[in-house]
């Protein structure tokens, strides 16, 4: 137990902390006082020191279990829950004005929620948020230790340097990453779309034609004749809708770009609950799925896998398309749209 408090002490004195009140008061005048350890402050000092090791990125998943006698779900969840913490955090400080007052502060939160939940770096973080299979902490914290640090850089890198730091097929699997991202305007993917309000005047297409759940591929804001190739839908309801149907989709989300998903034509990174959360919803369109049948889609096995965490990855989405969106237009209610909760 002392071997805990010991190295948190050691953290704090190291960063230059120990005037703060917190930790003054939390552990370094408590320990004064008390000649044993709880065992409620040991477990917060061993949880401390493993979210510490997790979000530095600098031990493996593997060495972390050992050091801890954990498994790793348990190491994922443990992040996750105080990722959840930290975006509490950062919109209370929100509400009290710390964008305008502390911006850097704030940011510093955001981060942080971040890290828990990929348990990296701040540098590796870009990186983390690309979801390229394969592409562990560890190798993340090696194209970081190189100067590879988002998206961009990795497009001007070459396979010979890359080869130098990752195994052949992660480099492939970068490199087809970083193609797709170059032209993934003009590639057909297959997407899901949830329409804005005023594609209600398209009727229900009867299962007898033939037409899939899909109605609308894609489509602009200007006016254009419908093509069968961007309208999934029949002639004559292309010539009844016509003004209707060249409106932009209002989400698109597309399996082939799990790492994000276009709301209003703007692109916003996801993690991979959040995406898996939001491909489900896609599939029931229109349908009202219970919080059991998500628990047990996405949250396999898991017992303690509660409705609290379905609501926290549903204001976390709503939350990051509201930090991108332009603020002179209101947009609160189609982003609140996109999930409806039904008591």
């Amino acid at each position: 137990k002392k071997n805990y408090w010991d190295k948190l002490l050691h953290l704090i004195f190291e960063q230059g902390d120990e005037d703060k009140k917190l930790f003054r008061d939390k552990i370094l005048r408590k320990k004064e006082k008390e000649e044993t350890t709880s065992l409620e402050d040991y477990i917060i000092y061993k949880k401390t020191h493993l979210l510490y090791d997790w979000i530095m990125g600098k031990k493996s998943v593997k060495t972390i279990e050992e050091e801890y006698g954990l498994y790793r779900g348990c190491i994922y969840r443990l992040g996750e829950g105080f990722s959840w913490l930290a975006d509490s955090l950062s919109a209370i400080a929100e509400s009290v004005g710390w964008e305008e007052k502390i911006n850097k502060d704030l940011n510093k939160i955001r981060m942080l929620s971040s890290r828990l939940i990929e348990g990296v770096q701040e540098e590796g973080i870009n990186l983390a948020l690309l979801y390229i299979p394969g592409l562990s902490r560890y190798h993340i914290r090696r194209l970081v230790e190189a100067g590879y640090r988002d998206d961009d850089s990795l497009r001007d890198a070459n396979e010979s340097e890359l080869g130098k730091l990752l195994p052949k097929r992660l480099v492939q699997r970068i490199q087809e990453k970083m193609k797709e991202e170059n032209n993934h305007q003009k590639m057909l993917k297959e997407k899901w779309i949830v329409q804005d309000e005023k594609l209600n005047a398209f009727k229900k297409v009867p299962e007898e034609s033939g037409i899939s759940g899909i109605i609308c591929e894609t489509g602009n804001r200007r006016n254009m004749n419908p093509s069968p190739q961007k309208i999934n839908i029949s002639e004559q309801q292309s010539a009844d809708v016509s003004h209707v149907a060249s409106l932009e989709p209002l989400l698109e989300i597309s399996q082939q770009r799990s790492d994000r998903i276009i709301f209003m034509g703007k692109e916003f990174k996801v993690t991979t609950i959040g995406f898996s959360l939001l491909y489900l919803l896609a599939q029931h369109r229109e349908k009202v799925v219970s919080y059991e049948e998500i628990l047990k889609d996405l949250w396999k096995g898991e017992k303690d896998a509660i409705y609290t965490r379905i609501n926290y990855h549903i204001c976390k989405i709503r939350k990051d398309i509201s930090k991108i969106m332009d603020k002179k237009e209101d947009n609160t209610k189609k982003i609140e749209n996109i999930f409806k909760a039904i008591p």
